[in-house]
């Protein structure tokens, strides 16, 4: 089985232009993400997906394989289908390219998920860390991730879901991390953008909204996803307690 790691890099950001090639410790962020990738021990091929030339000359001059993709794709994921219709693969896992401490289990373990979950007729999976800080549930750009008892996703939400009503019930951190099988992918650039999807800005919305089933399972926690300069100067204190 072939399965391909796919990192979406995108200049364009409106808290953080040109993030992916901002140094960290000296070492462009999308490289980072790729040297922790390329630890993964289930991936055939890695490649990096962008829409611009600027990140694309840097991976060609570091001999980080690259790929070009449409500048009009609304989301990461439906920049990895274009990718599934010009790279010969079983599997294609979504990796954020904004996520330098990212773990290279989290990734296996994810992709091991969708692989035993094949048989029950589910060609998605996801991940998500539990349980979730207090801060977490009072941020809006934490995404929740409500799991089942036959480990696929209820629902995805920015509230803090499930309400604590009768029950306690530990609250967990979506992990924007997918794996895909071809024909999940090829169904995903053809399905649209539902209500849900739309009003929370979750990309995987789309396949619940249409009525697919995304199995979950738990990963490790301790990545740091970078979405402002502020959180870049994290990620390199992160680093430099690590050495």
């Amino acid at each position: 089985m072939k399965i391909i790691g796919v990192i979406p890099a995108r200049w364009s950001s409106s808290r953080f232009p040109g993030k992916p090639l901002r140094e960290i410790l000296g070492k462009a962020m999308i490289h980072r993400v790729w040297d922790q990738v390329k630890k993964c021990k289930n991936l055939t091929e890695v490649l990096i997906a962008t829409d611009d030339q600027r990140i694309a000359e840097y991976c060609r001059s570091n001999n980080l394989s690259v790929i070009m993709t449409s500048s009009n794709h609304a989301t990461g994921s439906d920049r990895i289908a274009e990718v599934a219709m010009k790279t010969a693969g079983d599997i294609f896992v979504n990796i954020q390219g904004d996520e330098p401490l990212i773990e290279p289990e989290s990734i296996d373990t994810v992709t091991e998920c969708l692989k035993s979950s094949i048989d029950r007729g589910i060609e998605v999976s996801t991940g998500y860390i539990k349980p979730a800080t207090q801060g977490q549930c009072e941020n809006s750009s934490v995404v929740h991730l409500v799991p089942s008892l036959d480990g696929c996703v209820i629902t995805f939400s920015r509230y803090p879901v499930p309400h604590q009503f009768a029950d306690a019930v530990p609250r967990t951190i979506h992990v924007g991390l997918y794996a895909f099988t071809r024909s999940a992918l090829n169904l995903f650039s053809t399905l649209t953008r539902g209500p849900i999807e739309r009003a929370e800005s979750i990309e995987i919305m789309r396949f619940l909204e249409h009525g697919h089933r995304v199995a979950c399972v738990q990963v490790k926690s301790g990545s740091v996803g970078v979405d402002t300069p502020e959180d870049l100067l994290a990620v390199e204190s992160i680093l430099e307690n690590i050495k």
